[in-house]
Formats: C-alpha cells, structure tokens, sequence
C-alpha cells in the first residue's frame, strides 16, 4: 500500500462529471429556452427548396409583326412538395380547388371520373363527360349518325386504354375507380363524394406529373384577381402553396393558321424520355406540330430557377439564390396575318356557297418571284387552345379538319394542268406558237377510245381551228388530247417534274408529294398503262394528283421561265433579348429549267383569256386590277366534280400566284372568286399601307 486513499480519487471523478453534465444541462437550458426561438428560425431558415422558374416560349409574328401566336403573364397556383401531413394536405387541395372552381376557374386534370352532381354519382369523364354528350348531341340533331357513333367509340376506347394502362381492368364502376384511389390516397371519411372526387383528381395529377421536391405542382393556372388576394392574404393558412407567375400561350385569332401555327401541350412522358437529355422536364410546354413543333429549338426560352429557404410549415423566408428565365426568340413568318384571315374569310364564305355543311378546301397565296407563303388556309379548321378537349369529335368529324389540305391533299388538277401540256409542246417543238389544230369534237385517233371536248358534249359544237393560246382561254380539251399525244407520257411527266408537280415544294411542314401519270404507276398497281391513258393525263385527269401548293409553285415556276424556288412560311428567326438575327430563310432554287420567250408569253396570253373571255370571266370582271389565270374541273368517284383555280395578277408584273380548291364544288366559280376575293385584298392591304412594290 502506498497509503493513498482511493475513495479520493473516485469523488474527484465524480465531481468532473458533475461539472460537466451541469454544464451540458446549462448550454441546453441556453439554447432550448433562452435562445430557443433564435435557434428555431434558424433551423427553419435551412429547409432549402430549389425548383424551376419557366421561361416564356417566343413568340410567332407575321411579315410586319403582327402576332398570331403571344404571350401573356399569368397568375399559377403553385404547390410545393414539403412535411405535412396527409389530412392536413387534402384538407388544403379541396379548399384551394373550391375556391378556384367557384370564382370560374379551371383545374387541370388528366383523372377520367368525375362526380356529377345532377346524377348524383361518379362518371366516367370520358363517356358521360359534360362536353362528350354535348357533341354527341349536336351530332344526332344534324342528323349524323355516323359522326356520332365514332365520337362514342372513340371515347369509349380511350377509358378502356386508361384502365389497361393503370391495371384497372377489373374495375366496372366510376365508382369502383373512384373508391380506389380514395384509398389510395388515404381520404378520411368526412369528405363528400364531391369532394372526394376533387382532391383524387388533383392527387392524381399530380402524381402523374411527378410531384416531388424539385419538381412543383401548379394546381391551376391563369387564376382570377380574387383569388390570387384571398391566397395571398391568407398565406399561413396554406402551407407550401406559391403563387407563380407563369407565361399563358395564346393564339391571337383562335382558329386563324391552325395547321400553320400547331399547338403546344405538356410533355410526353415517352417525348421525356427523348428529350430529357436536352434539359427538358417531366411538366414542360413543348410544341406538338406545325410550326411550334418546327421551330421547337428557337422558340424554346431557358427556364431559370429560385434557391428558397422554406419555413417547416411550407412558407417561403427568404431567395437565397436565383438564375433570371431567358425567354426564347420569336419568329417571323413570311405570312401576312391580315391576308391570311383574308383568305380564310373567302374560303369558308365560297365552300358554304358552294357545298353547305361538311363542305372543305384549301387556298395558297405565295410571291412567285421568291417562294415566300403569304397565305395558307385550309377549311375546315381548328382552335389550338382547345385541340385536346376537341380531339374526338376533330377525328370523327366527316369533313376532316385535321387535315392540311393545301399540303396534304391530293387533287386531280383537271384543266389546270393545261398551262403545262401547252408548255411541254412549245418547248419540244411539237407545236409552235402558230400552230392550229382543228376542233373537231370528237378525238377519233384511238378507235377503242374517243372522247369529247366539252362545248361538243353539251352544244354539238367546236371551237374550229384554234392555236394554243385561244385553246387554253376557252380550254379546249381536243386541241390538248393532240399536244399530248404528240409528247407522250414521259415528255408530260418529265415536265410536270420539272415544274414541281409531283415533287416535294420543301415547305418546311409535312407535305404530300403527289403522283404524276404513267406506266411505272400503273405497274405499281398490277394495272395496265393505255394508249388512251396519255391524252387524258394531259389534260389533268387519269391518275395525276397533286397538291395545291404544288399548282401554286408550277404557275410561279412558269412565271419564273422556269426557275423553281422552295415554298417556305419562316423568314427569320430573332433573339428577343439582343435583336440578333439566329435563322434566316434567303429564297432558294430547287431547279431551273429555261424556256423560251415566246413559250412564256403564249402561256400567259391564254391564261389571260380566261378571266377575259373564258371561264373566269365573271369572277373578275369587275377586277381594277389585272389578273390571269386556269380553272379547273376534276370528276371524282364519291360526290361532285372538285373544282380548282390558279392564277397571278397584276398580269404584267407578277406580285401573287393563288390557287384555290374546293371539294365537291360542282363548279369553278366558286374557286375562281376565292381567288378573286384573296387577291382583292391583297391589293387593298397594299394600298393601305402604301407599298409599291410586292406586298
């Protein structure tokens, strides 16, 4: 032994630790109670959210910048991803959604049951929908059955992929589906079926959309000056909810240019899967076709982001970092908006004239001398704001709206055609400029084929001797059976090609490319290629289909003497921020092809005869201008003659080439004074804004 005492030194330890744990219960005390609410903001302050602020998409202007397609700025109700718990965030979903709802708002969702208060039960959004119903109809009270049945098949398969896709195939009810995902979701039993219904909708959509902490909920857009002040004023009663300022896409005339213009919608989730790699996110706007899906890289802005502390109870305390949204530059077509509604106007007003209900058609107007599209309109059309809600009855509809048919349609050109077999003749030499061949009504050359001009067929009469010119103004078919027998079908079609029939016009949608007559057709189809078969291609029948912009860029390859530019609707393409030009269209020749002098004006001459003295007359007597121009009738199997016109004024100084279709018209007035009426304006607009040279 030592003779120290060990007791000592267990007191000594024992005092240390008394110390220290007095003192931690001190520091505790400090920071608990004296320091406590200090500490607590703090803590709160270091919740840190980051997500994406959406930059505006550029916007589309005409030629003089006027819009057809604007932004405008927005109120969003936004819902962030934070700790709450599931009562309490439902309890916050159904009041911000009755509030939106009962001040005229709208809450986007893709949940196909809905509660429907009339019936008193849940429904299938798809097959007892408001908007499904009211189409159907208005359908059965314009006696068509048809359009009906397709509409409710349609709608009727939708539901049936939605539940295969969701594993719900079991599922008979709107209720059962309903009761699902009320579970799903966790919905205590205090809330109505009505009720019920609005925050599964919203529950679901947001889960569709992948709700998370970087990737925000706007539960509804565009809301309304009273709403936005209730939410404001009530801040802490609405954990996690921003309000946002979001761009609102717009269409400045609705239906104007819809198969120009397209539309935008949210993202895919297989177009993520694409796109995801270029910075797109799972709730972006992206163009969906026509030229928002065209122009897709120019008018698509750079989203910035907000770094925001957040409150435990969701609010936000402070921005502690951000990067400014840079919006995405605008494009200016080569497309007058005014001569484009011009057009639009003329067409509906000359197809309702002329076939009524169901009726439809299309119309081009381009400057020859460049390729630049002025105007482009096909009827019927369509709303953009409204395309996905319009969708089914679009489809169904007997008319087609979906269809471009100015760049997807294809039409037999009839006697339209004519101004090239003339050309084909002149310039191989089959014919002279002072040829005449004699009318004599019936074309006796081929024994087992032997048609009629037309002023034969109906009055037992003939032109007589005529040249070509003069046949073209009274488009006398015997003096064309000739000169297209004279060339043969490869003459025709080596022509036709060269002058941009039956070849893409490079326009920078989707387009046709159209069919010229002839064997190799022909063999395609397992048919025959006949003698007879080449006089009637000349005039622009057999199996000749073009579309109408190709009409429009042959007459202006014609007026060209042969040189060939690309039909195009982009001028250019401007950053909004510095003014800097990123994308120019500059014209471009697609082919040359010289012809002679005299050619051209024979050509001409007998186009002008036409609005003198031919067919056109008295759509444009009454004209102050000059114009020139073909008419044209094709049989088809199912209904009227369609009924066509291309044309150009003023005659001696070409500004603008047209051409016009219109199905089943029976007659070529009708597509004669839809010419008329676009050059009419196109003139008057000049006029207005005091321009002297092409418009």
């Amino acid at each position: 032994m030592n003779g120290r005492n060990p007791n000592g030194r267990y007191l000594v330890i024992l005092a240390i630790i008394g110390v220290l744990v007095l003192t931690c219960i001190i520091r505790l005390f400090d920071l608990q109670v004296v320091q406590g609410s200090q500490y607590r903001s703090t803590a709160e302050k270091r919740l840190v959210q980051a997500y994406p602020v959406k930059a505006p998409r550029g916007e589309i202007l005409d030629r003089y910048g006027e819009p057809f397609v604007r932004n405008r700025m927005g109120y969003s109700i936004q819902l962030q991803k934070i700790s709450i718990e599931n009562d309490a965030f439902n309890d916050e979903i159904l009041d911000l959604c009755t509030m939106v709802l009962e001040r005229g708002g709208e809450l986007e969702s893709s949940f196909p049951v809905f509660y429907d208060k009339v019936g008193e039960g849940f429904a299938f959004t798809f097959t007892d929908g408001k908007d499904a119903l009211e189409q159907v109809k208005e359908a059965r009270e314009n006696d068509d059955g048809e359009t009906a049945e397709k509409i409710l098949n349609a709608q009727q398969k939708k539901l049936e992929d939605w539940k295969e896709k969701k594993k719900l195939t079991g599922y008979s009810s709107a209720r059962e589906i309903a009761e699902y995902y009320r579970s799903r979701y966790r919905l205590s039993g205090k809330y109505s079926d009505w009720e019920a219904s609005v925050i599964v909708s919203a529950r679901y959509a947001m889960e569709e959309s992948g709700f998370g902490v970087s990737n925000p909920y706007i539960l509804a857009k565009d809301i309304g000056e009273e709403t936005l002040q209730i939410i404001k004023e009530n801040s802490e009663k609405y954990p996690g909810v921003a309000i946002e300022m979001e761009p609102i896409r717009e269409y400045a005339h609705k239906n104007c240019a819809s198969h120009i213009l397209g539309r935008c919608d949210k993202i895919y989730a297989e177009e993520y899967q694409e796109l995801k790699s270029k910075g797109y996110g799972m709730n972006d706007i992206i163009g969906k076709d026509g030229l928002e899906k065209v122009l897709e890289q120019y008018l698509r802005g750079k989203d910035g982001y907000k770094s925001v502390s957040m409150a435990k109870g969701g609010g936000q305390t402070e921005i502690l970092e951000s990067q400014a949204v840079k919006a995405g530059n605008y494009a200016r077509l080569t497309l007058d908006c005014q001569l484009q509604l011009a057009a639009e106007k003329a067409l509906k007003e000359n197809i309702s004239a002329a076939v009524g209900r169901n009726g439809a058609g299309g119309a081009i107007a381009m400057i020859p001398s460049t390729g630049e599209v002025l105007a482009l309109a096909s009827y019927p059309n369509y709303d953009p704001a409204t395309f996905v809600e319009d969708y089914d009855e679009l489809l169904a509809s007997k008319a087609k709206p979906l269809i471009n048919r100015v760049l997807d349609g294809l039409y037999s050109p009839g006697s339209t055609f004519k101004p090239l077999t003339a050309i084909a003749g002149l310039e191989t030499g089959v014919i002279s400029p002072n040829t005449y061949i004699q009318d004599q009504g019936k074309y006796t050359y081929f024994k087992d084929y032997q048609p009629t001009c037309l002023v034969y067929s109906q009055k037992r009469e003939t032109h007589g001797y005529i040249e070509v010119a003069e046949a073209l103004g009274v488009s006398c078919n015997y003096f064309f059976f000739e000169v297209g027998r004279l060339c043969g079908i490869e003459t025709l079609n080596d022509y036709a090609r060269r002058f941009g029939l039956g070849e893409v016009t490079g326009i920078e949608l989707g387009e046709s490319k159209g069919l010229v007559a002839g064997p190799e057709h022909r063999e395609k189809l397992g048919l025959d290629w006949n003698p007879g078969d080449v006089i009637q291609a000349a005039i622009g029948q057999s199996d000749n289909q073009f579309t109408p912009a190709q009409l429009a860029s042959y007459i202006s390859t014609v007026l060209n003497r042969g040189r060939r530019y690309r039909l195009h609707l982009v001028g250019d393409v401007v950053d909004y921020d510095t003014g800097e030009v990123v994308m120019r269209n500059n014209p471009q020749v697609l082919s040359e092809t010289s012809i002679q002098e005299s050619t051209y004006q024979k050509v001409k001459q007998g186009m002008r005869q036409v609005v003198t003295n031919g067919t056109a007359k008295a759509a444009f007597e009454t004209a102050e201008y000059q114009a020139a121009g073909k008419t044209g009738t094709a049989e088809v199997p199912d209904g009227r003659d369609n009924v066509l016109f291309v044309g150009f004024a003023p005659y001696e100084n070409p500004e603008i080439v047209v051409a016009v279709v219109i199905e089943h018209g029976a007659t070529s007035h009708f597509a004669a004074k839809t010419a008329r009426q676009i050059m009419d304006a196109y003139m008057e607009l000049k006029e207005e804004r005091n321009i002297s040279g092409v418009l």
